[in-house]
């Protein structure tokens, strides 16, 4: 019996740690700020803590990189998303399409 499918009805998007909002932006090449409140911070650790909660959420999933991107919902560099998977999952396998797990 196959297992059913869980439909994810989660916002996607950064949420701010001070004011809990969803106006999260890019300023610079690398670093993130509420539109709300004003908190400045790197888009390396944003990334983090979204994943590391969601993670907790859906254990065990797997992205490919314009999964992490929509997940974001940051227009970030090339660079920097190649730092953020970097720094916050590992590949799985060596195919020709590159999947990645947050650990």
């Amino acid at each position: 019996m196959p297992l059913p499918i869980i439909t994810r009805n989660i916002r996607r998007g950064i949420k701010c740690r001070r004011c809990h909002a969803f106006g999260w932006q890019t300023i610079g090449g690398s670093i993130g700020k509420c539109s709300s409140c004003g908190q400045v911070e790197s888009v390396q650790m944003v990334a983090r803590d979204y994943f590391s909660k969601l993670d907790l959420l859906y254990p065990d999933d797997i992205y490919k990189r314009r999964d992490i991107m929509d997940h974001l919902n940051l227009s970030i560099s090339e660079y920097t998303l190649q730092k953020v998977i970097r720094s916050n999952f590992k590949r799985l396998g060596h195919h020709k399409r590159i999947y990645f797990f947050s650990p």
